[in-house]
């Protein structure tokens, strides 16, 4: 297992004039960080018979789009349309399979009831609307996954809707069934394209509305690279309907609370994205800034290096360094090549070794200090200083901007359990890591020492208010009310656990 798993994220856009599907690609292939699992898309185009067309397969989004090959524009060609949404996912629900590829099509002779969805994040409450659905036998699900449960409900309240539907009623609905993260895309046959946020807004979401086109998507660096310029975030509760050429924001749902996931700004997002406001790269540099504070050692250039954990612990670690006066160095380097090591399926022997290269130079006969984003099951942690005394260091030091996680995710992130998180056998949700219960991870990790990010320096890093932010994972309250449940059976099965232990 690695550290932890990303999500997903989706896309979507409007042309006046042109092909949606090559915009599509390349706003995926922006979003790649956030799935490497699978990709696809759905078009919509009013010139042919199949009003919708979804494409989707394992792999990355060139390797999906099998942009090496000279039938990619064959494949665009088909899938040209005037509208269309995307997704790339990686499994944080339902297996390693092509079935389990978003976007879901459900199709109807109707056009406002055939429609394509694809969405990022978990439906929190996911056990009873299955079992709602199954104490009637009308329904019947294939697969196990909270994505068709979506599809169900969609299509139960398209079905129920008297004439056209309207889809802020429909979404309503939906808001008051759901528990949970969704950021969703939708689009029907009758070329209506939807992007909706949840009624906390855990998930980011962000949009463009320009003359000629309206494109959406999880981050705005997959805007931005296509040339918008005005981006912004759709609230928590609010929809983005695209319908006849025009657009408009809707709020379908009251929000519930402002409950932003931490975890994008410290972990999950592009470096060069900007949510609600807060740009990522700014977040992290800040991270470091705090962490320099927090400082034991009597750090000086001439011993210590700073070694920042490839890439999305770099700006930590300049923000850290330059606070500090230490050398800040590429000690490792990704291999671009290999995608992220939680991809591959199989055993885990030298996945270390084959995600990073060490430059020994760097490293030899220094006092490292080993700077990243998070620890959540502590494997890559342990491998990664293994690595570097392999390589010559004299000591290493692991600094980590996120304080500890301790408390399981029920929104989208893979880390469901209490026993997977290591630094919960350290600390209790919510409080600080003491001094001797630091030193045994430390040495548990294989580290000379370790320093965790304070709690409460972490919201003022980020730019928010801490009441704005889920935090359910540093501490172990949670926005809604099935994360609160869930976490509570998560503890029962632990302690049962420790019991029979």
């Amino acid at each position: 297992m690695a550290e932890v798993h990303d999500e997903c994220g989706i896309a979507g856009v409007w042309l006046r004039e042109g092909n949606a599907a090559p915009q599509l690609y390349k706003m995926l292939l922006h979003l790649q960080n956030r799935g490497q699992l699978s990709a696809g898309l759905t078009t919509y185009s009013s010139k042919r018979g199949s009003l919708l067309r979804t494409y989707k397969n394992l792999g990355t989004v060139n390797e999906v789009f099998r942009t090496r090959n000279e039938r990619t524009g064959e494949l665009f060609s088909r899938l040209s349309g005037e509208a269309g949404i995307g997704h790339v996912r990686y499994s944080t629900f339902g297996k390693a399979s092509r079935c389990y590829a978003h976007p879901f099509e459900r199709k109807h002779g109707r056009k406002d009831r055939w429609f394509s969805f694809c969405f990022n994040g978990n439906i929190a409450n996911y056990p009873e609307l299955k079992r709602q659905l199954l104490s009637s036998d009308e329904y019947h699900l294939m697969y196990d996954s909270d994505t068709e449960i979506i599809m169900h409900y969609l299509a139960r309240a398209l079905d129920s809707a008297s004439g056209k539907p309207n889809l802020r009623e429909v979404f309503a609905g939906l808001a008051g069934a759901f528990d949970g993260a969704y950021s969703l895309a939708y689009l029907d046959a009758e070329g209506r394209l939807a992007a909706v946020r949840d009624p906390c807004g855990i998930r980011p979401l962000c949009y463009a509305v320009e003359p000629d086109r309206i494109l959406f998507a999880s981050e705005s660096v997959a805007l931005a690279n296509l040339g918008c310029g005005e981006i912004r975030s759709l609230g928590p509760g609010e929809m983005l309907l695209a319908e006849g050429g025009a657009a408009r924001v809707e709020r379908f749902s009251l929000p519930i609370r402002k409950a932003h996931c931490m975890f994008e700004y410290v972990y999950f997002a592009n470096v060069a994205s900007t949510i609600e406001g807060r740009a990522v790269y700014q977040a992290r540099v800040n991270l470091g800034k705090e962490m320099a504070k927090e400082e034991t050692l009597a750090v000086n250039a001439e011993e210590y290096v700073a070694v920042s954990v490839p890439d999305s612990s770099k700006p930590f670690g300049e923000g850290y360094a330059f606070a500090l006066g230490l050398p800040h160095r590429e000690g490792l380097v990704r291999n671009r090549f290999i995608g992220r090591t939680f991809i591959e399926e199989s055993e885990r022997a030298d996945k270390v070794k084959n995600k990073f290269s060490m430059v020994r130079e760097v490293i030899e006969g220094k006092k490292v200090i080993l700077l990243d984003d998070s620890i959540v099951r502590g494997t890559t942690s342990r491998q990664l200083i293994s690595y570097l005394r392999q390589g010559g260091a004299r000591e290493v030091h692991l600094r980590v901007s996120c304080p500890p996680i301790v408390s399981p995710c029920f929104y989208g992130v893979d880390m469901s359990t209490f026993s997977e998180l290591v630094a919960s056998r350290f600390a209790a949700p919510g409080k600080e890591m003491d001094s001797e219960a630091t030193a045994h991870l430390a040495s548990e990790l294989g580290a000379d020492s370790l320093i965790y990010q304070k709690l409460e320096k972490l919201p003022a890093a980020i730019g928010l208010p801490a009441e704005e932010l889920c935090m359910g994972c540093l501490t172990g309250q949670y926005p809604t009310p099935a994360g609160q449940r869930l976490c509570a059976s998560a503890r029962g099965i632990t302690r049962a656990y420790e019991v029979r232990g």
